[in-house]
């Protein structure tokens, strides 16, 4: 009865999970793409402003353009921000602000404060947990309809849990370095006029939902998971049956 009560507790947490961060992310998407139709004043493109913001900043960082829609990051180890197409060629308050966010990372990576080399620390690790679990919760619910490996099943789960619960304190941890990173973007584009005061209210907008998604972000990899693992069987099954 215990170990139905576990596999119970993991099964919600999993699936609140799930919901929060379906929900978050149409937040998200909402808040974007109102402000990616308004277009600002000073008439410049992400990229032109990364340029810009990087030689003010005296910063090294280098652009890449090969990120997907929506999936701008920074990249420490390179000292590189990677941008979409989209970002990187429009003009709007959007693309300005996710940018300068991206750039603040890069500040907080010249400064090398406390804050930023633990995060550092615990963003490896949690990306770790991050590839592992899907697998593992897999693992173990498979190996519980198996009668002779249930107790087996049963340990994976908890280790599952006892996982989650550690990257979501890792990204509780966290959020303090992109709340950080917001505000620098945020006094950047203020002190240097970049956004006009209409623009800079729902710019703060724009830079305030990444944090929000952040914590959600726990939740993306089991939701990649099933869902490429359910197209991967509705492939299958076409491939089988043949065109009706």
């Amino acid at each position: 009865m215990t170990k139905i009560i576990l596999l119970a507790v993991l099964l919600v947490i999993v699936l609140a999970g799930v919901i929060y961060s379906l929900g978050s992310y149409r937040r998200m998407l909402f808040t974007y793409k109102k402000y990616d139709a308004e277009f600002v004043y000073c008439d410049l493109t992400g990229l032109q402003f990364a340029g810009f913001a990087i030689d003010k900043l005296g910063l090294n960082t280098k652009i890449c353009i090969a990120g997907k829609p929506l999936d701008e990051r920074y990249i420490p180890s390179k000292d590189v921000v990677c941008l979409s197409n989209h970002i990187a060629n429009t003009s709007s308050v959007s693309s300005i602000c996710i940018v300068a966010h991206e750039l603040g990372h890069a500040v907080q990576r010249k400064n090398q404060g406390l804050l930023y080399t633990v995060h550092t620390c615990l963003a490896m690790l949690s990306k770790l947990f991050c590839f592992l679990l899907p697998f593992l919760i897999t693992a173990g619910v498979v190996l519980l309809c198996i009668s002779s490996l249930f107790d087996v099943g049963t340990v994976l789960l908890l280790v599952c849990i006892a996982m989650f619960a550690l990257m979501f304190c890792l990204k509780l941890l966290t959020i303090p370095v992109e709340i950080q990173a917001s505000k620098i973007a945020y006094n950047f584009l203020k002190d240097n006029n970049v956004l006009s005061a209409q623009e800079l209210a729902g710019g703060k907008k724009v830079l305030d939902m990444a944090i929000g998604t952040y914590v959600a972000s726990l939740f993306y990899p089991i939701i990649k998971f099933f869902r490429g693992f359910g197209s991967t069987a509705a492939s299958r099954s076409w491939n089988r049956s043949g065109p009706s």
